[in-house]
């Protein structure tokens, strides 16, 4: 398969760029027309990659979340699961205010931008949330689906400090100490066999009771 021409590439992350500018100036009811006509391009090559709105809107979710997964790639690197994990929930929750705000709304224009930007969510952490869990460190009721939900609730704080504070209650509250094999092994009692006193007893008392000479 013949791979796109450059300029063609160029085009379509120009829409992407300009569509994205857009959304966070005017709202995801900005029309089509307009963007085009921001990224420097006519309506027929936007329609040329993005057949629909919600074509465009998924390709503007992925923008956004890019940064954010450069941090998910990055946790591989860390050994600790848990450390892994906080790594990639705080970086998701990491976006600036005005892109946490286009992102949600833009994931609430369709069903199917909603679907789409919860499935982005989910393959950030779903790597993560399976190392913590194998760990032993997570819920076991916990899905990445559910770790993605509670993301996009935090993602919805007024402000940085109260989504920092939502952060670092729900990692409180999903997170558990890692398990460990605390069994203590069974001692071996190695040491010679005692005599039971009350035996030692009984024997001396027979020696005592045995016959007297006259």
């Amino acid at each position: 398969m013949r791979a796109p021409r450059k300029d063609v590439l160029r085009n379509r992350q120009r829409v992407v760029a300009a569509a994205r500018a857009a959304f966070v100036e005017d709202g995801p009811d900005v029309s089509l027309e307009e963007i085009a006509r921001r990224a420097g391009v006519g309506a027929t090559t936007l329609y040329r990659h993005f057949a629909d709105r919600d074509d465009l809107v998924e390709a503007v979710l992925e923008d956004l979340i890019a940064a954010v997964r450069d941090n998910s790639d990055r946790a591989a690197a860390i050994s600790d699961p848990l450390e892994a994990f906080r790594w990639v929930f705080t970086s998701s929750c990491d976006l600036s205010d005005g892109e946490t705000e286009t992102f949600l709304r833009l994931a609430t224009t369709s069903q199917r931008t909603q679907a789409h930007a919860q499935r982005l969510i989910t393959d950030l952490v779903a790597p993560v949330t399976a190392r913590l869990r194998e760990a032993g460190a997570l819920h076991s009721a916990v899905t990445a689906n559910d770790i993605a939900m509670l993301i996009r609730m935090t993602s919805a704080a007024d402000d940085h400090q109260s989504r920092a504070m939502a952060i670092q209650v729900l990692l409180a509250g999903l997170t558990q100490p890692a398990k460990t094999d605390n069994r203590t092994p069974a001692r071996t009692n190695t040491s010679p066999r005692r005599v039971a006193p009350r035996a030692t007893r009984v024997t001396r008392q027979s020696k005592d009771d045995g016959p007297t000479s006259n």
